[in-house]
This record gives structure tokens, sequence and C-alpha cells, in this order.
């Protein structure tokens, strides 16, 4: 845990920014380069996640995360202030990603029954879930992108290769059909949904 970890080595300035100078122009970094870096810059970032995330243990995980995706990008990069803000920018995209999956979370945990309810009527699962599998595949995967795992709408035209715009309109009409489906078989599409 980086709340517990202790810097102790002090490093001259100049070589630590020549290093990652050289190490942005080479589009790699090295163990020692890294070192340096992260011995810079670890404990405000730690402090930057846990502000904004409220949560020291989530601060430990995506400073974890934030360097190593740090260390899988490119670094087209040539100083050293490019490489902190690079660093911050993925930070801030985990604590971001991270609330999303919280929300998305909590909102299909208010709609899904819970298991011992789903144990008293499992008509309107399998019957929702019948209903779903009659939609055309890709109608199925907007809707699942979409709903279930949370996507915007840039991430699902990402995935099935298809434009933005397109994405929204088809989206629609997925939704739409399958709302449709759903109250043929006399299923409420709000409680389905």
């Amino acid at each position: 845990m980086f709340r517990d970890a202790t810097f102790t080595e002090e490093l001259p300035a100049n070589c630590a920014h020549d290093r990652l100078a050289q190490a942005a122009q080479s589009h790699a970094m090295d163990e020692t380069t890294f070192e340096e870096f992260y011995a810079e810059t670890a404990r405000a970032l730690w402090s930057y996640i846990r502000r904004v995330s409220g949560s020291a243990e989530l601060a430990d995980e995506l400073l974890q995360e934030s360097f190593f995706r740090l260390l899988r990008a490119p670094l087209p990069m040539t100083d050293e202030v490019h490489l902190k803000s690079y660093l911050y920018k993925i930070a801030t995209n985990l604590i971001h990603d991270h609330r999303r999956g919280v929300k998305r979370e909590a909102f299909w945990r208010l709609r899904l029954p819970a298991p011992e309810e789903a144990y008293k009527d499992s008509s309107l699962d399998s019957d929702t879930m019948r209903t779903f599998a009659e939609l055309k595949p890709q109608e199925r995967a907007l809707l699942w992108l979409a709903y279930v795992e949370g996507y915007e709408h840039r991430e699902i035209a990402h995935v099935m290769q298809l434009a933005e715009k397109s994405v929204r309109v088809l989206l629609f009409r997925a939704r739409r059909k399958l709302a449709h489906s759903l109250e043929k078989k006399g299923i409420n599409a709000e409680v389905a949904l």
C-alpha cells in the first residue's frame, strides 16, 4: 500500500529530469527512470485520487493501475510535465470509470430481483430473456452494451464498428422493439428493462 510507503532516497533534480526527457524521446522508460518518476509523482497522485474518490483503498488500487497503464502506453511526450499530465489523465479516467461502474451496479441492483424473489417468480425473467433472445444479434448486442455494460454511444460505436450517430438510432429502435415485444406478451416494459 502506498500510504505506508516512505521515500527516503533523494535524487538530484537535474538527473531525474534528464532521464525523463531521454526516456520520453525514445518512447520507452527504463526501470531507473520509472523509479525516479514514481518517487517524484506517486505521493501527490495518491493524494489526488484519494481526495477525488473519497477512498484510501481505491486510491491504492487506482495508483497502481495508473502507473501500469502509463508504462503500457506509447509515450509521445517530450518532458516531465507532459508525462505527469498524462498520468493524471489516466488516473482521472480510472476514477470516472469506477464511478460509472458503481452507478451501473446500483442501477441493476434496484431493477433485478433479489435471489429470493427470483425463485418466487421466474416467469418474468424467463419471458423477458426469451423476448430478448428473439431480437436480432445486433439489437441484443446494442442493448447489452448500453444497459448492462453501461457503455457510452462512442464506445459502442467502436466495439461494433458503427458510426456514433448510427448507434443512437439503432439503440433507440432496438429498445423500442424490445419494449413493444414485451408489452405484446403482457410484460410491463419499464419493470422488465
